[in-house]
């Protein structure tokens, strides 16, 4: 469980990638309010999808008040991977990127999450979690992107990423050294289960 769940608050920080047409490079100065506008809706948007949290048996205000009290570590692993790519954005136009699609980065977080669970031979027992977990992800995403105004959408650009299972494997370093570390996630996982999650 501690896994998933590190997982999925990952998997809301990070930007997909799928190859295929070319578009602009986003400059970092348009970049930098959307940053902000995700930075900023992390607390919210998990109010706004906490039937999911109620889905898996959970008090969602106990819960919620787990996810405040790691909101140091979730902002310091998103200024680690914001410094992972600090160079993903222009600074002058004219550059062009591929494609990129959201939907690509949950598969590879999905499988990841899948291979580190099989691994630690829990899969089955968690299997109705990460079904719900995976409902929550996309209700956050969509949330997130709501809030930061669908800046992927509307900006028209994108950034030089790398793949999708490189951008995981980072993430999930970056969420190590901020703190999700195998005590941090014991921690996270108890008070959890105190909040109800089965």
């Amino acid at each position: 469980m501690k896994y998933l769940l590190v997982s999925l608050a990952l998997a809301t920080v990070c930007i997909s990638t799928v190859y295929s047409q070319m578009i602009p490079q986003c400059l970092c100065t348009q970049v930098a309010p959307c940053k902000k506008e995700y930075e900023e809706s992390v607390i919210p948007c998990a109010d706004q999808c906490q039937k999911y949290a109620s889905a898996v048996g959970a008090d969602y205000t106990k819960l919620r008040q787990c996810l405040v009290q790691q909101q140091p570590q979730i902002q310091s692993t998103m200024k680690c991977v914001e410094e992972k790519y600090a160079n993903s954005c222009a600074s002058v136009p004219g550059a062009m990127v591929k494609k990129r699609y959201p939907e690509t980065l949950k598969i590879a977080a999905m499988s990841e999450i899948n291979s580190m669970l099989s691994k630690l031979g829990i899969s089955n027992e968690v299997k109705g979690l990460l079904s719900t977990g995976k409902k929550l992800f996309s209700c956050m995403r969509k949330c997130l992107d709501n809030k930061a105004g669908n800046c992927a959408k509307t900006l028209g650009c994108g950034l030089d990423l790398p793949s999708d299972s490189t951008m995981v494997k980072n993430a999930k370093q970056c969420a190590v050294e901020s703190g999700f570390d195998t005590p941090g996630v014991q921690q996270i996982c108890q008070c959890a289960s105190r909040a109800g999650v089965r």
